[in-house]
């Protein structure tokens, strides 16, 4: 029985794609255990070349134009079949071949969500431990989600039942459906090492000059007010996290 479907979406990632491809069918309990669901938007450069060899190993690829990542993370989830399922989008890797193996998600009941934290990979080739710090342990107001989604394992039914909310919430989806978990009192649980490495600097909420409609957008989903001067603030202390 498979327990996990891992989503990888893609969209112009030949640089990017082959290690993602290599971590995930990498994984000691790929053959058994793993339903691996890969999204890609239509690429016009050499990336379904790189994946054309793998298709045998797929539960599904999709090929074709969406609105976005947060679509294509919809599209791929609403076919899962297993459990539990996870996002590992090009240029990401788990942190080793057991990561999954590790989490026994056989012996899991799927009734609550896994984190954990995940490692920051740089261009100039720097790694950096990015520890989980989710909003519902914060205790001042900085708006966002504070977990790396590359690092959380969500039951497909609550996927589904909630999807990711891209058109309301076109960069800050995420946030917006695990906080709504979070309302409503259902179970996280935290574990305290790193899941995976995450490509750091190719997302849109990675990018500086779009940072404050980051910040504006996840305020609006906690339905906090402050000014610009408060997220140039916030931007300061973020900038220096990545030093």
């Amino acid at each position: 029985m498979k327990h996990l479907t891992v989503i990888t979406v893609t969209f112009n990632a030949e640089q990017a794609i082959a290690k993602t491809l290599h971590s995930v069918m990498g994984q000691t309990v790929f053959d058994d255990q793993i339903d691996y669901i890969l999204v890609d938007g239509g690429s016009k450069d050499k990336t379904m070349e790189l994946i054309n060899p793998f298709v045998s190993k797929l539960a599904h690829l999709f090929h074709e134009p969406d609105h976005g990542i947060f679509d294509a993370m919809n599209k791929g989830a609403a076919i899962a079949k297993t459990p539990w399922l996870m996002f590992l989008n090009a240029g990401d890797e788990f942190f080793d071949n057991d990561t999954v193996s590790s989490l026994q998600l056989a012996r899991q009941v799927p009734d609550h969500i896994i984190y954990g934290d995940c490692i920051r990979t740089f261009g100039d080739g720097r790694r950096k431990l990015q520890k989980a710090e989710p909003f519902f342990e914060k205790k001042d107001c900085v708006p966002g989600i504070g977990i790396c989604h590359q690092s959380i394992y969500i039951p497909t039914t609550w996927m589904n039942s909630h999807p990711y909310l891209w058109q309301q919430y076109p960069h800050c989806a995420d946030f917006e459906q695990i906080y709504s978990f979070w309302k409503e009192g259902r179970r996280m649980e935290y574990l305290d090492r790193p899941l995976c490495y995450y490509s750091y600097g190719d997302g849109f909420s990675s990018n500086v000059k779009n940072i404050r409609e980051v910040f504006e957008e996840n305020a609006s989903i906690t339905n906090q007010k402050h000014s610009w001067l408060y997220y140039k603030q916030k931007l300061h202390l973020w900038l220096s996290s990545l030093k």
